[in-house]
């Protein structure tokens, strides 16, 4: 129950960011299950024991699990460093401060070309 109310208090961001970047909002879920996996170094390690206990956690399945991952890395939310290592977007650290009952923030800067979000 407690992890339920921790992912509802980033769940409005964790959206708006997956909408901004043009992805669906339901990814959010598969984010916030990443969380815990973030080594001291920034990465997430993501093999397929990770995938299968997330698919168990947000009752997708694994298939659904690597398709949210190709998008997510694709719109760059999810950096690939080497095979199965990626880093989370720094705007997507922002929603660990919603979990400490602090505020987070993002910055859009649009251009005639594209749209940039960043943090402070």
């Amino acid at each position: 129950m407690q992890e339920k109310e921790q992912f509802l208090k980033v769940q409005h961001f964790l959206e708006d960011v997956l909408v901004l970047h043009g992805v669906s909002k339901n990814m959010s879920q598969l984010l916030f299950e990443l969380f815990p996996y973030i080594n001291p170094e920034g990465h997430i390690i993501i093999n397929s024991f990770l995938k299968k206990e997330i698919a168990e956690k947000t009752k997708m399945s694994k298939g659904t699990i690597d398709n949210t991952l190709s998008k997510l890395n694709e719109v760059g939310l999810l950096i690939r460093l080497d095979r199965g290592t990626y880093e989370l977007h720094p705007v997507i650290h922002e929603a660990k401060k919603l979990l400490k009952n602090k505020t987070a923030t993002m910055k859009i800067s649009y251009n005639e070309q594209k749209r940039k979000i960043e943090t402070d």
